[in-house]
């Protein structure tokens, strides 16, 4: 079977995904852009593929091409490749607004290319295997969800990630979203949200660096996702739990460790363990890509799916909750 010839651009998140690409034997990385010349020089050398600074360079010797530069240039970079006919694989988000992820949708449905976003935890096998026995009601009905995504960035004001106009928002948006994907995913459509966020902790962001979020569900499930950057004591660094009407789900990744278990009473039935790879932690989403490529099938993450979340997110950032002033009376 010919490989399908692979170019990524952006070494900061897109450095798993030349990993990937370099592990895969449906891929042929060809090339890693960079703007900076010698960590460009020095990934070539490690996966054993050309590099160069000027990414227009390497679409014309590829098929398909990984996206992963700031935010704000998903939109010409995706189009450039699009019109190019080249298959896209954009680190999430897939835009910075609703008006340019469809523009994107819309021009890879006219080339007929695949739109892929890179939501990666989606095709985590932990969260395979939970979404899976959430939809089986294997130990019952959903009732509530609690998201916890505790971090800190230091400070970097001159950086990108401090400009809300070049990042499309702040901490919700650029790192919440992958637990907003996995939570529609699991629970379904919502109908109602609310947000709020503060800049407390990260004041050197534009954007919030610190949301709190709430999802209601068709089915009535209320969910609840924490998002910061602020926080310096993080325990665990991330971790999901779905309480049902017979226990509980907790979905963790700490140190390298993913793992899926279930609390029934005294009882922690563990339903997936596993130790992944850090060179490995993207080969799952990219060879679905290049699956999708072959195939012509729809990605689980395609342009339409990917939006689902996003519009989440927009709609929290339009309709911020106005806190009440409470007044507490003794009569």
């Amino acid at each position: 079977m010919t490989k399908i010839r692979t170019a990524v651009v952006g070494l900061n998140m897109g450095l798993g995904h030349a990993r990937a690409y370099a592990l895969s034997d449906k891929a042929d990385l060809r090339w890693v852009v960079d703007l900076d010349e010698k960590k460009a020089a020095k990934v070539a050398e490690q996966l054993d593929c050309g590099y160069t600074t000027d990414w227009e360079k390497a679409l014309d010797d590829v098929e398909a091409i990984s996206i992963a530069t700031p935010h704000h240039l998903h939109l010409p970079m995706g189009l450039k490749a699009i019109a190019a006919g080249k298959h896209v694989l954009m680190e999430k988000p897939l835009a910075n607004s609703e008006e340019q992820a469809w523009e994107l949708i819309h021009a890879a449905e006219a080339r007929h290319v695949v739109l892929m976003v890179a939501y990666i935890v989606r095709y985590f096998p932990a969260a395979q295997r939970l979404i899976e026995a959430i939809a089986n009601e294997e130990y019952g009905k959903p009732l509530n969800a609690n998201c916890f995504l505790e971090g800190y960035l230091p400070p970097a004001p001159d950086s990108w990630f401090a400009n809300k106009e070049k990042l499309g928002g702040g901490v919700l948006f650029s790192h919440g979203c992958h637990y907003i994907d996995l939570l529609q995913a699991v629970l379904g459509n919502p109908v109602e949200v609310a947000g709020l966020g503060t800049r407390l902790g990260t004041e050197w962001m534009e954007g919030e660096g610190t949301h709190h979020g709430i999802i209601k569900f068709e089915s009535g499930v209320l969910a609840h996702i924490t998002s910061s950057w602020g926080i310096k004591h993080k325990n665990p660094p991330a971790l999901l739990q779905i309480h049902t009407t017979e226990g509980c789900y907790e979905l963790s990744f700490r140190s390298g460790l993913h793992k899926l278990v279930v609390r029934k009473g005294t009882e922690v039935i563990t339903l997936y363990e596993d130790q992944l790879d850090p060179n490995r932690i993207c080969l799952a989403e990219v060879e679905h890509f290049l699956d999708c490529i072959r195939s012509g099938h729809k990605p689980l993450t395609d342009g339409y799916e990917a939006m689902k979340s996003h519009q989440i997110i927009w709609s929290m950032y339009r309709h911020q909750g106005t806190p009440i002033n409470l007044k507490i009376t003794s009569q």
